[in-house]
């Protein structure tokens, strides 16, 4: 296993992870805010410092790459993304950058001949967390997003995504985006308690959940609270959450690895002794293959109209996201599962349930991905946290993994 600075690669996650410390311990580096700029500037000064010619592509997306012995030989790309969630963790996005960039410098340290440029990427606005929805700079780059869609959209508090590209300095060139590479690998904590619960240190991830998004607004009338009688009564609340409690059992009923989530719900008029005229919530849907995923979007619309209908409620419903299941390239999946077995981890073959950057980047590149376990399977919050010698243990891979796709004819 490639030997790294185990000193220098912790060193550098911590002064990262300085910025923007929240009261709970939480990390709030939210896309193209200060603290992303913040954490930006330390990283293309660690890239300049290494020897990597560092370029930004017109999603603010920075790479950095290393020259390989081969002019003909095609790039292979490492990354992931330094953006959070509000109060997030200390591991997600960040882990897989910092273990990109240390297993690119223990490489180049090392001597070893390798053909391919090695670049490392950091994506922009993987979390969604301020603009939405997730994964945008990846989205454009795969063709599944328009590029002036992605600079028109707004935060909360109407600024918009172009704009912070500019006030930072970090809006580059179209022609800097990755369009072609031989292999995209993005290690990865699990965020989920599987590696963890069954004491493995090392997930050999095949493929990612599809996932939609969609926007529910329910509609009635706003009446008084007090003297409008329940038969008269046209209750948008009710109906969301009896639609609610509806469409979670019906996911369970679908079986695994069927997940449903209603993350946001409020209502209008927001008052406690009015029955509200509007309701709204979320919901997150995901599952493995596009049949299924298609049918639980179905039933779940489905039951939420036949749920309002009975209500005397109207109802909007529109997919603000969607991305398709993954399946990983094989061959990328297999150097990952042959550096473990080498390398004696004890590993496994999963799924992730998170959406990542390598779900669309695999539409146009062969992708894989490696997990690292997480404690308890905590993520976006603070206490979210994975071993150190896990850690470790992922950025050796890591470097493994990128030597033995340099040497693979894909």
């Amino acid at each position: 296993m490639m030997k790294i600075n185990e000193t220098r690669f912790k060193s550098r996650m911590e002064q990262i992870n300085s910025i923007a410390v929240t009261e709970d311990d939480g990390m709030m580096r939210l896309a193209l805010s200060d603290a992303d700029k913040a954490a930006r500037d330390l990283l293309t000064g660690w890239m300049e410092e290494a020897g990597m010619t560092v370029k930004i592509d017109d999603m603010g997306t920075i790479y950095g790459t290393l020259k390989g012995s081969d002019e003909n030989a095609k790039p292979i790309c490492v990354g992931s993304h330094m953006d959070t969630q509000p109060n997030g963790g200390r591991y997600d996005g960040l882990f897989g950058v910092m273990a990109g960039l240390e297993a690119i410098v223990s490489i180049s340290e090392s001597g070893a001949d390798v053909k391919s440029d090695l670049i490392l990427a950091d994506w922009t606005n993987e979390e969604g967390a301020r603009f939405v929805p997730p994964m945008l700079a990846s989205g454009v780059v795969a063709g599944q997003f328009e590029a002036q869609w992605v600079y028109d959209k707004q935060d909360v508090d109407g600024i918009r995504y172009e704009d912070e590209l500019i006030r930072h300095g970090y809006k580059g060139d179209e022609a800097n985006r990755l369009t072609d590479a031989k292999a995209y690998l993005e290690p990865h904590i699990e965020q989920g308690p599987v590696l963890d619960a069954q004491g493995k240190n090392c997930g050999i991830v095949t493929g990612a959940l599809g996932i939609t998004g969609l926007d529910v607004t329910v509609r009635g009338e706003a009446n008084h609270a007090g003297t409008t009688p329940m038969s008269h009564r046209k209750d948008p609340m009710t109906a969301a959450a009896e639609a609610i409690v509806k469409i979670q059992k019906n996911c369970i009923d679908f079986g695994e690895p069927a997940v449903l989530t209603n993350g946001i719900i409020h209502a209008e008029p927001a008052s406690k002794n009015i029955v509200p005229g509007e309701v709204y919530f979320s919901i997150d849907l995901r599952y493995h293959t596009d049949e299924g995923m298609a049918e639980l979007e179905r039933q779940t619309i489905s039951i939420i109209e036949e749920t309002c209908a009975a209500h005397g409620v109207e109802v909007d419903i529109s997919q603000y996201w969607k991305a398709r299941p993954a399946t990983f390239h094989e061959a990328v999946v297999g150097c990952v599962e042959e550096a473990a077995e080498e390398n004696g981890l004890d590993a496994m073959r999963m799924i992730s349930g998170a959406g990542h950057d390598a779900v669309f980047i695999n539409d146009i590149i062969p992708t894989g991905m490696i997990f690292v376990p997480s404690i308890k399977g905590m993520s976006h919050c603070p206490q979210e946290d994975t071993k150190e010698e896990d850690l470790v243990k992922g950025v050796e891979m890591t470097a493994d993994v990128l030597l033995k796709l340099d040497a693979l004819d894909i």
